[in-house]
């Protein structure tokens, strides 16, 4: 069963000039509007009964931590003091090649300055790590997405 709604039952309330006709959105009863995470597949091709499930936020690991210990273990491969294959469970095979691609970028361990991460949507995570090396800065963007209940990394970049 559904029912129109106006837009002032939606959101603005104080008085205005009629300057456009108003809309109507049909709702339906007891179903949220919500937006969600289509998985990226990279062009990949799936049978549907295989296909990668988005998950919600809360059957994922909390994302502060999660992060946290990634960034870790990234840096160490980046310092060739661990090895990439124990990152490959948590990130898509194109990640994973530009991250074959950074080991060896730094001799130390560089330290993490700041870490800025946002959800756009639920189960997407944008994240920036700010790092000092030898006294200058760099920059690494990380994306994750909610999938198959786990985290996984769809973007490494180094800026």
């Amino acid at each position: 069963m559904s029912r129109e709604v106006t837009e002032r039952e939606i959101g603005w309330q104080a008085p205005m000039l009629p300057l456009f006709e108003e809309r109507t959105r049909i709702t339906e009863a007891g179903i949220k509007r919500r937006l969600y995470l289509i998985p990226t597949q990279f062009g990949e091709q799936f049978d549907p009964n295989f296909s990668p499930l988005p998950t919600p936020q809360d059957q994922l690991p909390e994302i502060t931590l999660w992060v946290r210990d990634f960034t870790r273990r990234l840096l160490e491969v980046m310092s060739s003091r661990r090895a990439p294959h124990q990152l490959a469970r948590w990130c898509h095979r194109q990640p994973f090649s530009t991250l074959l691609g950074m080991t060896r970028s730094f001799t130390d361990l560089p330290k993490v300055r700041r870490v800025h991460i946002r959800q756009p949507l639920e189960s997407l995570a944008e994240v920036t790590v700010l790092l000092e090396y030898r006294g200058r800065t760099h920059a690494i963007v990380l994306r994750f997405e909610g999938v198959d209940r786990r985290w996984l990394c769809t973007v490494i970049e180094r800026v």
